[in-house]
């Protein structure tokens, strides 16, 4: 679990923090191997076991002070007793792993029977757009083999396929046999009879590892829809106009129910892979993408407000249903026509999936992704939790999870892989702040309880070999990381211990947050407020997530942009292209825009004007 913060030492107060300029939070990687300087958790078993505060519920750990009978926690102050079997635990220091770090992981007991956690097995569903072309099909075959080859053995794959008619494959007999239920082009539409009634799920989902060459033969045989199917199967669209024919809603909603029939039976996570060529333009949840053009000019809208927000709450509510079902998606839009991802982005952030855009297939870099992304290890069924000392509190969150409707910063996460990083901005609890005499530090707790599926090579070593002996098995744990920081003296002293690294997520992170609640407009006027930190400034204002509508940026690239929170993963590339000092700022030989040396004469000229 890798954590870092904007500043080391925190502002002391709330004057001080507003008058520095600084954002002030951090960013938290809670699935990283190791923290931000490169140690490793202490690992240890009796998670369930680790005491816990009775007033702010935080768990113990190294900063709290003990005794014989009890124990203070290090975040409330409030003293606790120990049970009889806690002190037993705690008389031998080094045989527990919250005695000898701050950053623990500990195994918890698992819910179920031990049959049950070995039944569990990771589950892949390709789900691929037939209103499509022959090289958008060849891209996504090469994406699905490079696939297969990163899938662990005891992986079951189902390939899935959707125009105006759903398509499920069977591939585990001698040749591939698809079944195809036809969509209803009615926008509140379901499909005719039940997938389970078509194909049970246990014949649809085959093991990677005996059925890899029917897997490719069946990607083999898709083909896209004809133009004469289209017509004949859309038909009319919205106000009489012949629609594509790409039942993407129906098809998605289709399979997290039929997914989740099983959830916790045949798998304990799954993942969706959504290949999309193109708007959903059929049946339900179906985009309207005339909202994209001249219309605003006309109208006197402002498009940068009226193409950020979504234009239907369809895929915020089905990425509910994904959560409940355990099902991560994934989408892959590549096409230049748009696709409305201000309403798509929200059933693959709030899984813990991701959106990838890609604006051709010549240069694509789709299969190079999926093998990375498949790659890595994951956890899943994650639940985030950040305590603080009384003094401060966390204020926004920012990342990939569905928060959890009942309880303050917790965070939901369906899947989660060590790159994925997500942040939390503080406030101050109070005007009082940091007391300047206090001994007291600035404590925060990150909880991360996560469940991984352990291969049978790792269980080799247990009593349950024999009985494990080519299953895999599910393994639950809780990751604890304790930081104490330092309070900054002066002014000084906390522009020296800034993160520029952190500053700059979470800086984008807030800029994003104002320009989707309030448009594009207001979140170039919040910059107005970071001028101390007039590169990174300069640089956002010139980043396509800043720029207007009519400057050539492209909705659904602006959205792409807002939905990455990979962080270690994308290259700083695309940002340091926009961190030069010369007047020639897109690279085109002439000086068409401001160029860093005459933003800051200007924002100079501004401010003495101002202070006249």
């Amino acid at each position: 679990m890798a954590v870092r913060a904007t500043v080391s030492r925190f502002p002391q107060n709330e004057d001080v923090q507003e008058s520095s300029g600084l954002p002030w939070g951090v960013t938290v990687t809670p699935f990283a191997s190791k923290d931000e300087n490169g140690l490793s958790p202490v690992y240890g078993s009796d998670g369930d076991l680790l005491p816990r505060c009775e007033n702010c519920y935080g768990y113990f750990n190294t900063y709290c002070g003990i005794d014989q009978w009890a124990w203070n926690c290090s975040l409330c102050g409030t003293l606790n007793g120990l049970t009889s079997q806690a002190i037993s635990r705690y008389s031998r220091p080094q045989s527990c792993a919250e005695m000898m770090s701050s950053f623990i992981d500990l195994e918890l007991p698992m819910e179920g029977s031990e049959e049950e956690m070995m039944q569990a097995r990771p589950v892949y569903v390709a789900a691929v757009d037939l209103s499509s072309s022959e090289d958008f099909l060849e891209l996504t075959k090469s994406a699905l083999q490079a696939a297969l080859e990163a899938l662990a053995p005891g992986s079951l794959f189902g390939l899935a396929t959707f125009s105006h008619k759903m398509g499920l494959y069977d591939v585990q007999g001698p040749i591939p046999v698809v079944k195809n239920i036809f969509i209803s082009p009615d926008t509140e539409g379901t499909l005719p009879i039940e997938p389970e009634d078509v194909m049970p799920l246990l014949q649809f989902l085959a093991p990677v590892e005996t059925c890899k060459d029917r897997i490719t033969a069946a990607l083999d045989t898709l083909r896209p829809t004809t133009s004469w199917e289209r017509t004949t199967g859309a038909g009319q669209g919205l106000e009489g106009v012949v629609m594509g024919g790409r039942g993407f809603g129906v098809a998605m909603e289709t399979l997290l129910k039929y997914l989740g029939s099983e959830y916790g039976n045949t798998f304990a996570l799954a993942r969706v892979f959504a290949f999309l060529s193109g708007p959903p333009d059929y049946g339900a949840g179906q985009l309207d993408t005339r909202r994209y053009g001249e219309q605003y000019a006309s109208k006197g809208e402002d498009a940068d407000k009226a193409l950020l927000p979504e234009q239907t709450p369809f895929y915020k509510d089905l990425a509910a249903v994904a959560v409940q079902a355990g099902v991560c998606v994934d989408i892959f839009a590549v096409t230049n026509e748009y696709t409305d991802l201000a309403s798509l982005k929200f059933l693959s952030i709030e899984s813990g999936g991701s959106l990838f855009l890609y604006s051709n297939t010549d240069d694509s870099t789709l299969p190079q992704d999926m093998y990375r992304m498949l790659s890595r290890p994951y956890a899943f069924g994650c639940i985030l939790r950040l305590r603080t000392s009384s003094e401060f509190k966390p204020g926004h969150s920012y990342g990939n999870f569905f928060p959890d409707p009942q309880y303050e910063n917790v965070q939901h996460i369906i899947c989660c892989d060590s790159f994925a990083t997500y942040a939390y901005d503080f406030d101050f609890t109070s005007a009082t702040g940091f007391s300047r005499y206090a001994s007291e530090q600035p404590v925060l707790q990150i909880a991360f309880q996560y469940t991984v599926v352990v291969p049978p090579e790792e269980l080799s070593a247990s009593r349950l070999v024999s009985a494990s002996r080519g299953k895999h098995m599910l393994k639950r744990r809780l990751r604890i990381r304790t930081l104490l920081f330092g309070i900054a003296r002066n002014m000084n002293e906390l522009y020296d211990s800034v993160d520029p690294e952190a500053v700059l997520s979470l800086l984008v992170h807030k800029v994003i947050l104002a320009s989707l609640e309030q448009g594009v407009r207001e979140g170039r006027m919040l910059l107005h407020d970071w001028l101390p930190l007039p590169r990174l400034v300069f640089a956002l204002l010139r980043n396509p997530l800043l720029r207007f509508h009519e400057e050539g940026v492209h909705p659904d690239y602006r959205i792409y942009l807002q939905c990455l929170c990979r962080g270690g993963q994308d290259g700083a590339s695309a940002f340091e292209n926009y961190l030069i000092e010369e007047q020639d700022v897109d690279g085109s030989g002439f000086t068409s825009v401001m160029g860093f040396v005459s933003f800051l004469e200007d924002v100079t000229q501004s401010v003495m004007e101002y202070m006249k």
